[in-house]
Order: C-alpha cells, then structure tokens, then sequence
C-alpha cells in the first residue's frame, strides 16, 4: 500500500473489550520527546472516560526522540 493511504498515527484508536457481558472502552496516549539533552516519555490511559493509569519517565540525554517514542509505547 502507498504511503499516501496510511493512516495518520494522531488518529485516536479507541479499544472496545467485553467482560462478564461489560463494554470498556479504552483510550491510551503515549507521547515521547527530546529538546537538547532533555528526553522524556510518557503515557496515559483512559477506561471508560477515566484515567487509570498515567506514567512519565526523564530519559538520558544520548536517547534520541524514536528511542523515547518507542519507550513510552513498551511500558504500555
């Protein structure tokens, strides 16, 4: 597929998960980023409207932004 139709990846993906006849809905933001030496990575997660869960981390300064990117995702 061309890059053209991908989809953007700040489109909001929202998970539907049934339990015990139950719908969640869940929502989860990760951001990662780095400005000179200072690198950061953080997440955020939303069940049914309510934050749950919210975590941010200081990286060392030789991360690189996609290495921050990355790592906000893998602590999801």
């Amino acid at each position: 597929m061309e890059v053209s139709y991908w989809r953007h990846p700040a489109e909001i993906e929202t998970v539907h998960e049934v339990e015990n006849g139950t719908m969640y809905t869940i929502e989860v933001y990760t951001e990662g980023s780095k400005i000179g030496d200072n690198v950061g990575a953080a997440e955020i997660i939303f069940v049914n409207g309510k934050l749950v869960h919210k975590l941010k981390l200081n990286l060392h300064g030789h991360c690189c932004n996609i290495q921050a990117e990355q790592i906000a995702t893998l602590n999801f």
